[in-house]
């Protein structure tokens, strides 16, 4: 510490620099402030912005001021060190002040009554509160100085926060925070600083970056009396106003706190306050508004009244075929724009419903044509409002027209026809059905006397008159007389009717008779309805037998034939599942061929057909499959086929382009053979959605009334239900396994402790190694045995044995019984825990990077996300391991380099023992020229010893 002083001291003579000493020094380069502390320079000096914990010049004295603190629980303790001495001051929480936070400062304030209050002058330029209200505008606070003239006011407006700053009555500046509604009634905190001639507005907010929004602006012209130093004296405070209801805490005005009981018999003390909107606060879906004193209903029309009880009354119009009408005089229209707005609820197509006219002709003309809502504004073009308008619903109407479209005073508005229904043609004749609740912008058009208790009326309405107008809307009794056959009942649907048929008609009038509901079909066919008939649809097998043909002779031409749907199952790799030929131009075929799926469409016309591309899908699996072959485009004279196999989303295109299955119907349509040379099962097979019927009615039944398709006349039937060969009958599974029938093929579940396609083989438990130590041995019931080592136990041999007894110096933690064996004691862990003595448990989570603990037989696991492997999840699987030695690379060159070099030195040593041969007891001189030769160059031609050397 005393070179550090003496370094400070040092520092401290270079605070200044230069000839003159004019030059100013950081003096935080040197880090003075200790444990984290941020240093601030400042003229000659330093300040250190200390960590919670410490405080001092330099940050270098550990605060010890909240030990043994008393500030209550929901107070936090700030520790402070002043003139060397340890203390605190407690922070109180909002809405509480005081040494021990015993004072409150919250209180409640009324619409009307604002307060108002002076305060000493002094301190900072500003407001800051927290509020909480419903209101969406008001004023919060005013800080009016009457010296300078300056106002301040902190207010809300269309529920957003909004500072204002006048000098000498005219505005100088507005900051607004936008798009945060702060009428929810929560506490909000909010803050306006008039610092250095600028204007800065804060709100914490949650909603806000890093919870606080701020905007800010310099003054445009900085107020003439705002010195450095504020003139003595008080400043005037009004908190709230004439709109403002809700409630203030912790209100500071020039950095001086507002009690409740400095505020007089307005501040009412707390901040008591009961939910005014409860869930039927307003009826008919209004929408409740919380006031905060009390509530207010927004109604959707017709309806009114504080809770939107009161209902506008309707007027039906033309009820049992009168004539209706009504009409209003309106001096001048409620200008300058109109907005024409009511409620119509109509069956008819066409109708007058409005019309303003002057004296000449009509100015405006609202009307129905075709289901839709039109309207005719003299001189401009005509509105179209789409529909339908006619659906017998209660429907909103809004039209709405510009000044210029609508002029004149005086008008006459006539409503759902004219006096004279002749007048009225041109529009679709008078009006029938119901309209409600008429207003020309907020003027209402009454079509009934007002009640006696609301008889004022507006003074832009002169005269009113009604012809033939019904209260309410009240509908034609359209079940007079009774429209329903066959014994249907009739109900009345507002100028509709509803029949409830007897259970075998169907239809608007019960006209359509049902015949499925008197069981025609036998079991297992099931009754299909189908238009002027039934059929009965059931799943048949067939055993590799002739065709079952069926003829569209009776097939509706008004029915369209462009698709086609079939379900089968099968193991046969080549059979006909459905074919019809029209000679030798229109055709269509599913079939099975090497076991795929083969479709195609020829329809003539010169049309070239349509192909599904070979191999189609595999089906000949013994599995259900249910095809649906259609057009693209149906009404198209030529379009691509698609095929679904099994309901998939994307369809398989044929190759090709062909037309309908026209050539099924009518005279000389082509016979439908299904199923040839097949073996499986057919389920449901329609031709334009219509089925083929593969069952008979049950006797006694005749046939419906027209048969689309029929089968040919002698035609065989199919044997009905889907049974394959007695695979399971009896039963080929060994050893008790079950059998399972897969249609011609078969599928053994077997028993614990056998194996094999037919149960016929002994499972091995110990092929999957269960043991961790020790040998495993099967157990006759599919089980298996650890024989464990010495040292080991458990049902895997994962637990180490405790070399000593059950004695008191051996103890099983948590809960965990002791057992003693020949090789000592044992703790059988509880579930959950693991270890020689139960000590280890999954709650301290040994395993890293992720991984789940599990305990399991007496010991715990780590199990590691897909990244991390080792005992606790620590290894990395993704890392480069380091690269093996390249031995192939390496040793298979180096071989064939020795091997080249051995039979190199074989040749040259082959070479050489033929040359001694022959010089071998030879006079040659050539040899002995040749040695000569070289001995005398070696003798000539020696390398100097300069050249030696380089």
């Amino acid at each position: 510490m005393g070179l550090r002083a003496l370094w400070i001291f040092l520092g401290g003579l270079w605070l200044l620099a230069g000839l003159t000493c004019q030059e100013e020094v950081d003096e935080c380069r040197s880090e003075p402030c200790l444990h984290g502390g941020t240093c601030d320079d400042i003229t000659a000096g330093y300040t250190c912005r200390c960590p919670e914990d410490w405080g001092g010049h330099d940050c270098s004295v550990q605060l010890t001021g909240c030990q043994g603190h008393t500030c209550p629980l929901a107070a936090t303790c700030i520790p402070t060190f002043e003139s060397g001495v340890h203390s605190y001051v407690c922070r109180c929480p909002p809405g509480t002040h005081g040494p021990a936070c015993g004072q409150n400062t919250t209180f409640s304030m009324v619409a009307g009554n604002p307060v108002r209050v002076s305060v000493p002058a002094g301190g900072p330029l500003g407001l800051a509160l927290r509020f909480r209200t419903t209101l969406p505008a008001g004023s919060l606070a005013t800080r009016t100085d009457t010296q300078d003239s300056l106002e301040l006011e902190l207010a809300l407006a269309a529920a957003t926060l909004q500072a204002t700053l006048w000098s000498h009555g005219n505005t100088v500046l507005v900051l607004r925070l936008p798009d945060l509604p702060l009428n929810d009634g929560h506490w909000h905190r909010v803050e306006v600083m008039l610092r250095l001639e600028v204007l800065e507005l804060r709100l914490w907010h949650e909603g806000c970056p890093a919870q606080l929004c701020v905007a800010s602006s310099s003054v445009p012209q900085a107020p003439a009396a705002s010195p450095a130093t504020p003139p003595a004296g008080f400043r005037s405070v009004q908190l709230g106003g004439a709109d403002f209801a809700g409630c203030l805490q912790d209100v500071h005005v020039d950095g001086h706190l507002l009690l409740p009981e400095d505020l007089g018999e307005n501040a009412l003390l707390g901040c008591k306050r009961h939910e005014q909107c409860q869930p039927l606060s307003c009826a008919h879906g209004g929408a409740c508004v919380d006031l905060w004193t009390h509530f207010h209903c927004d109604c959707p029309r017709p309806y009114s009244g504080p809770t939107c009880a009161d209902e506008v009354p309707a007027a039906t119009f033309g009820l049992g075929g009168a004539l209706s009408s009504a009409s209003f005089l309106v001096h001048r229209l409620p200008g300058p724009n109109l907005m024409v707005s009511f409620l119509l609820r109509t069956r008819e197509p066409a109708g007058l419903l409005l019309q303003l006219a002057d004296d000449s002709a009509a100015v405006l003309t609202v009307f129905l044509s075709e289901g839709q809502i039109r309207a005719e504004v003299r001189g401009g073009p005509a509105l179209v409002l789409p529909g339908p308008w006619d659906d017998g619903l209660r429907r909103l109407v809004t039209l709405s027209f510009g000044s210029e479209q609508l002029q004149g005073s005086g008008l006459q508005v006539h409503v759902g026809g004219r006096r004279l229904p002749a007048d009225a043609q041109p529009w679709g004749g008078p009006f029938r059905g119901c309209l409600q609740d008429l207003r020309l912008n907020g003027l209402h058009l009454p079509f009934f006397p007002l009640p006696l208790g609301n008889a004022s009326q507006p003074h832009e309405l002169g005269s009113r008159q009604a012809w033939n107008l019904t209260a309410g809307c009240v509908s034609e009794d359209l079940c007079r007389p009774n429209p329903c056959l066959n014994g249907g009942t009739c109900l009345v649907t507002w100028n509709d009717f509803h029949c409830t048929c007897p259970a075998n008609f169907t239809g608007p009038t019960c006209a359509q008779q049902l015949w499925c509901p008197g069981q025609p079909c036998l079991p297992p066919a099931t009754c299909e309805e189908v238009p002027d008939g039934f059929v009965c649809v059931a799943e048949a097998t067939f055993r590799e037998g002739p065709p079952v043909p069926f003829s569209g002779l009776n097939a509706s031409s008004g029915h369209e034939l462009s698709g086609l749907s079939l379900a089968f199952r099968t193991r046969d790799s080549e059979a006909g599942l459905l074919r019809a030929a029209a000679g030798t131009l229109a055709a269509v075929w599913l079939a099975v061929h090497n076991g795929s799926l083969a479709a195609g469409v020829r329809s003539g016309r010169g049309l070239p057909g349509a192909v599904l591309p070979a191999p189609g899908p595999r089906v000949a699996n013994g599995a259900w499959h249910r095809v649906r072959l259609a057009m693209e485009r149906p009404a198209a004279a030529a379009s691509r086929w698609l095929l679904w196999l099994d309901g998939a989303a994307t369809p398989l295109a044929l190759r090709g382009l062909a037309g309908d299955l026209a050539f099924l119907r009518g005279p000389g349509a082509a016979r439908v053979l299904l199923a040839e040379n097949f073996t499986g099962c057919l389920g449901r097979v329609a031709l334009g959605g219509l089925p083929l019927p593969l069952a008979r009615p049950r006797p006694g039944v005749g046939p419906a009334p027209r048969e689309h398709f029929a089968a040919w006349p002698g035609a065989p039937a199919p044997r009905l239900g889907c049974r394959g060969g007695p695979v399971c009958a009896p039963s080929p599974c060994l050893h008790g396994g079950a059998c399972r029938d897969l249609f011609d093929a078969f599928a053994c579940a077997c028993g614990p402790g056998w194996e094999g396609p037919r149960c016929e083989a002994r499972a091995d438990p110990c092929r999957s190694a269960p043991c961790l130590r020790g040998r495993c041995h099967a157990r006759p019931d599919g089980g298996f045995l650890c024989r464990c080592p010495e040292g080991f136990a458990g049902p895997r041999c994962r637990l180490p044995v405790l070399p000593e007894g059950c004695r008191l110096n051996v103890t099983c933690l948590n809960g965990t019984p002791c057992e003693g064996g020949p090789q000592g004691a044992n703790c059988s862990c509880q579930e959950g825990f693991a270890g020689q003595r139960c000590q280890l448990s999954c709650e301290a989570n040994p395993c890293l990077n992720g991984g789940t603990c599990r305990v399991a037989a007496g010991a715990y696991e780590c199990v590691c996300s897909a990244r991390f492997s080792g005992q606790f999840c620590e290894v990395v699987k993704d890392l480069p391991l380091p690269l093996p030695f390249p031995l192939l690379e390496v040793a298979v060159p180096a071989a064939c380099a020795c091997l080249l070099l051995l039979l190199l030195g074989l040749l040259s040593g082959i070479l050489a023992a033929r040359k001694r041969r022959q010089s071998e007891g030879t006079y040659s001189p050539s040899q002995q020229e040749v040695a000569g030769a070289r001995l005398e160059m070696d003798s000539v031609l020696k390398v100097p010893p300069e050249e030696r050397l380089i």
